[in-house]
Order: C-alpha cells, then sequence, then structure tokens
C-alpha cells in the first residue's frame, strides 16, 4: 500500500508541474478540452511527461507560450500525418508528403491521416493533461471521422481494405505462395474475374483456396494460430456467424507443437465489418481492424527456436488442409489445375441440398468445369495417379455413378493407368495438398476429432448467438 501511495502522489504532483493547456483552447459547451490545427499552417506543441514517458499536450498553429516548440515550420501541402500512441495518448507526431518508412516501437501503435485541399484540419482530443486522439475534420464544427486505423509497426503502402458484411458478397479467396498469403478478395455476384490474371510471375503457380459465404453469412471474428517459438509466421482465421472458419495458411503435421488460438478481433455489427491489410516482401501482413484489437497482450520476446523458426514455408511436413462433409451433396464442380505445364483435377466445389456450399482442395472460379448433379444412391469416383515415389496423387478424371455396382470403367485410353478411389456420399473428404501433390482420402466420420469449426467453437463461443450491443465511447463534441 505504501508503494501504492507513493506512485499515487508521484503522478499528482508530475500533473500540478506540468504545463497545462490554455483556456483558449477548452471547449465553451461542456468543459472538455478540444482543438483544431491547420495543417497546411505552421505548428507548435508543447509535451508533458507522465510516468517516464513523454506525451504531446497541446497543437497550435501560433505560439502560444515559452514553452511551445515548432514541429512544422513551413507552409505546403502535406500528404500525409502519422502519429504513435499508446493506450494513455500521443507520443509522436511527424509529417510527410510521401511515404515514411515502418518503425517498431514496443507498446505502441501507429496511425496515418491521410490529407487533402478539403480535408486539412486536424482535431486533437485531450483528457486535460496530454492529447488522447487526433481527427480529421472538415470544418471547425464539423463532426469528426471515425478513429484512424491504428497498425502495430507502420505499414509502407499500398493498404488494402476486406469487407466482412458488404451486402451481395458470395465469397472470398485466398492466394497463397510457398505457404505464405499474398493476397485476399471479396466476391461478389457476376464480377470481372480477370483479378486472377495479376501478378505473373510465382502467381501464375500460386495456391488459390476459396470459402463461398450464403445470403446472410458474414465474417465475426478473425483469429489467428501462433506456434511459437518454432514458426514465425502467425496464421490468421476468419470465422462467420454460421460457425465456418476460412484458414489462411497451411497445416503443420508437427503434434509435438502447442498451438495457440487467439481471437485478435470481433465484428458484433455490420457497420464497422472491415479489416485492413498491408503487403510487406511480398505477403499480406500488418492486419488493423475497425473494431477493438485485441492483440495489445504485450507478449514478451521469445527467441525463436528449432530449424524451422525463421521459416515459415516450404517445410517437408507442411500441407494445405481442407475438409467437407459428404451427406446431402447435390452438385460437384470440378476444379481445373491452372499451373502452367499441369494437369488434372485440383478441387472441388460442392452444393447442399439446403443450397450452402463448401470447397476442398483449390478453387479458382475462373477454371470451373461443368457441374455434376449428384444421385444420393451412387457414389463418387476419382481417377488418381500416383507421383514418383509415392509422394502424393493427381486427381485427372471424376465420375459419378448413378447407383451402386456399375463399373467406373469406360474404355478412354487417356484413363489408362489411373486407379479409381470410391467415394461415398456419406461421411466425409479430406484433401490434403501442397500445389499439385495431394492426399486424398474418405472417412465414415462426418466431422474430424479437432476439426477447427470445433476448437474455435469450443475457445469463443458462438458470439453472434448472445451478442449485445456495445456503447462506443463517444469523444465528440
Amino acid at each position: 500500500m505504501p508503494d501504492l501511495q507513493k506512485q499515487a502522489r508521484s503522478r499528482v504532483e508530475t500533473f500540478l508541474s506540468s504545463q497545462t493547456i490554455p483556456l483558449s483552447f477548452q471547449s465553451n459547451r461542456d468543459g472538455r478540452v478540444l482543438f483544431v490545427v491547420d495543417v497546411f499552417r505552421p505548428i507548435w506543441r508543447t509535451t508533458v511527461m507522465f510516468d517516464g514517458i513523454r506525451y504531446l499536450n497541446c497543437l497550435s498553429n501560433k505560439q502560444d507560450g515559452k514553452h511551445f516548440r515548432p514541429i512544422k515550420t513551413h507552409r505546403g501541402d502535406i500528404v500525409n500525418i502519422y502519429f504513435a500512441s499508446n493506450h494513455l495518448g500521443v507520443v509522436a507526431m511527424y509529417f510527410s508528403k510521401y511515404g515514411m518508412s515502418k518503425q517498431n516501437w514496443p507498446g505502441v501503435w501507429w496511425s496515418r491521416l491521410t490529407l487533402s485541399k478539403t480535408h486539412h484540419l486536424l482535431r486533437a482530443y485531450t483528457d486535460g493533461f496530454k492529447i488522447r486522439d487526433l481527427r480529421r475534420v472538415e470544418s471547425l464544427h464539423s463532426t469528426s471521422e471515425s478513429s484512424p486505423i491504428r497498425w502495430s509497426v507502420l505499414p509502407p503502402n499500398p493498404t488494402a481494405c476486406l469487407d466482412c458484411s458488404r451486402p451481395g458478397i458470395t465469397g472470398y479467396s485466398a492466394c497463397m505462395v510457398d505457404g505464405d498469403l499474398v493476397d485476399l478478395h471479396c466476391h461478389i455476384e457476376g464480377e470481372d474475374l480477370t483479378f486472377y490474371q495479376d501478378g505473373g510471375g510465382d502467381r501464375m503457380h500460386a495456391v488459390w483456396l476459396y470459402f463461398p459465404v450464403e445470403q446472410g453469412e458474414r465474417i465475426f471474428e478473425v483469429w489467428r494460430r501462433r506456434k511459437r517459438p518454432h514458426f514465425c509466421r502467425d496464421i490468421p482465421m476468419l470465422r462467420t456467424n454460421k460457425g465456418r472458419v476460412f484458414v489462411l495458411g497451411t497445416h503443420i503435421s508437427q503434434h509435438d507443437i502447442v498451438v495457440k488460438y487467439d481471437c485478435i478481433t470481433s465484428c458484433p455489427t455490420e457497420k464497422h465489418a472491415r479489416f485492413w491489410f498491408c503487403y510487406r516482401e511480398g505477403c499480406v501482413d500488418y492486419l488493423a481492424f475497425d473494431t477493438e484489437d485485441k492483440r495489445l497482450e504485450n507478449d514478451p520476446i521469445v527467441q525463436l527456436e528449432g530449424s524451422s523458426a525463421l521459416c515459415s514455408s516450404g517445410l517437408s511436413n507442411q500441407r494445405f488442409a481442407t475438409s467437407a462433409t459428404l451427406k446431402d451433396v447435390v452438385e460437384v464442380v470440378p476444379c481445373r489445375s491452372w499451373a502452367p505445364g499441369s494437369t488434372g483435377i485440383v478441387g472441388l466445389l460442392l452444393t447442399y441440398s439446403d443450397g450452402h456450399r463448401e470447397t476442398v482442395g483449390q478453387v479458382r472460379l475462373d477454371h470451373l468445369l461443368e457441374p455434376m448433379q449428384v444421385v444420393p444412391t451412387g457414389d463418387m469416383w476419382l481417377g488418381i495417379r500416383f507421383l514418383p515415389h509415392r509422394t502424393g496423387v493427381v486427381v485427372e478424371a471424376l465420375r459419378l455413378i448413378p447407383s451402386n455396382g456399375m463399373t467406373v470403367h469406360g474404355g478412354n485410353t487417356c484413363e489408362a493407368g489411373l486407379r479409381w478411389r470410391r467415394v461415398e456420399w456419406k461421411g466425409r473428404l479430406d484433401w490434403l495438398f501442397w500445389y499439385g501433390r495431394c492426399c486424398i482420402t474418405w472417412h465414415a466420420q462426418a466431422i474430424p476429432v479437432g476439426h477447427i469449426n470445433t476448437v474455435l467453437k469450443a475457445q469463443g463461443g458462438r458470439g453472434w448467438e448472445t451478442e449485445t450491443p456495445t456503447t462506443a465511447i463517444n469523444i465528440s463534441p
């Protein structure tokens, strides 16, 4: 208790001895302290120390006292404002007409505001002691915009946004190169599919995962799968309000490594259901959200361990893992390979009697073959070709046999040498793969033990069923 009293006394002394904000900046309406500065004009600032950290205390377009120091001395166009903040206030601020190199500052989150000729006013909100937040506004009396996106490390350009609730969304696609996520795409009905051709190079051989959604289904939570200190890259996962999970990464077959799952944000309402991402060294990184970011746990830095520690891809035991139940499937759409020089079927799009869809393997919407109608009393037969040294198989043919007992062989010379594998319309189909190399198995059990949908349900519940509106803290005048 004496230590707490000493700490409290020290903080009060710091507050009383610090330079306070001039009364002219205080709101006449409710006494709260807020002020607006024009970024196209010179700017002065004051600072204050609190718990050993220096915070911005006040901003002004004129030098209102001897404690004011210039942070922008020239007039002219400023494209970007970068500011760093923690949970108590703003600790740094930079102006740049161009981009700004990334900075890693433990415990601090970065924000970027882009200005223009019509948006060059900056409103600051304080607690009467230090600046807590900065917003871009159109005029002195306008309502401020929503709080800017916070980044753990300031991202380079460009950034992109993935909408999680826009009406008309039919699904999401993830592009993977060497096991790393390199792009995300939101699908709508009747869209142009030429985006699949973007990039060239490694993109021509890229893995594409497709996650269809039904009407009324939206992304409700974003999770991550962590295997540190053994693997350096976390795997993002998107969970919908139907309990389905889209894993944006590979499955590592090492059962001796502890896996940790964290829910890093949730979208209880559709209004702010977006997340932002940036590209670093060709990979999607720097996730940020309109909603609360729960990654402020300040995990201690842990030394990476093992031969795989600095590798996020290319491991011999790494594969993409997909699975789907087969009961009530009414339609199958095969997807043919797109990689140069390759052949075969790389994935399936399945439609069920209730209208919802699932996928196994890889799926690109511009490489789908003709739909095939399912007869429940029949079977599906996959014609497979073994790769050298039995390292996997390639699916070269697919047939739906309308009734049990019929032969699958049709005398097609192109199918000579294929091994035919029977798949019944019950249980589940597991389709594990690494690029064109597959491992396909049928199981009588519909839901496997440890399925990711079940794991996240056990850990995170079903928040969309018990959600209650959360009241946002309104700091706008």
